[in-house]
């Protein structure tokens, strides 16, 4: 092989490498990566109707990954629901669960702030997507209006520390 050739290679692959890096850097302008996953999809309701979680997009949103089966997650419900009626910031249950459990355990223990469904595969993704790196429930996101994830929670979210996260990013 000449110098000339492997010259001309070399040349060839560093164009093609800068390409793809400004070509990817491209495509990620105007994005979240955090938050993106959960607002370009559509959960289920308990009606059974499906949400598109951008309906959530462009406020403070708490996010409170939950199951039925998960004692932690059934203890803080109360308490969640305490912080739902005295905050203004908008909280969404997401149950990584069946559908039919999630409806049945209302009966057990009422959820006063808007509670949607996956399924455990989907849920757990999304979770993964926003941080939840240990893969624990319950597992708690403050996303800002901006779409950026500004703390997580990981097992039961003390009130009072959620609070206090809020008012330090507001």
């Amino acid at each position: 092989m000449t110098i000339r050739k492997l010259l001309l290679i070399v040349i060839v692959a560093s164009l093609s490498l800068v390409s793809g890096f400004l070509f990817h850097t491209k495509s990620l302008e105007g994005t979240d990566p955090e938050s993106s996953a959960l607002f370009n999809m559509s959960l289920m309701n308990l009606e059974k109707k499906l949400v598109p979680a951008n309906t959530y997009k462009g406020n403070f949103l708490v996010v409170n990954f939950w199951a039925t089966w998960c004692a932690p997650c059934r203890e803080e419900i109360p308490e969640l629901n305490e912080f739902y009626k005295n905050t203004e910031v908008q909280l969404i249950g997401i149950a990584i669960d069946d559908i039919d459990d999630v409806i049945k355990f209302q009966d057990e223990i009422p959820i006063h702030y808007p509670s949607l469904v996956l399924n455990d595969i989907d849920g757990v993704n999304l979770a993964k997507s926003l941080g939840n790196k240990r893969g624990v429930l319950p597992f708690t996101v403050i996303i800002a209006p901006d779409g950026s994830v500004n703390n997580r929670f990981y097992g039961k979210v003390k009130i009072p520390e959620l609070n206090q996260s809020l008012s330090n990013i507001k």
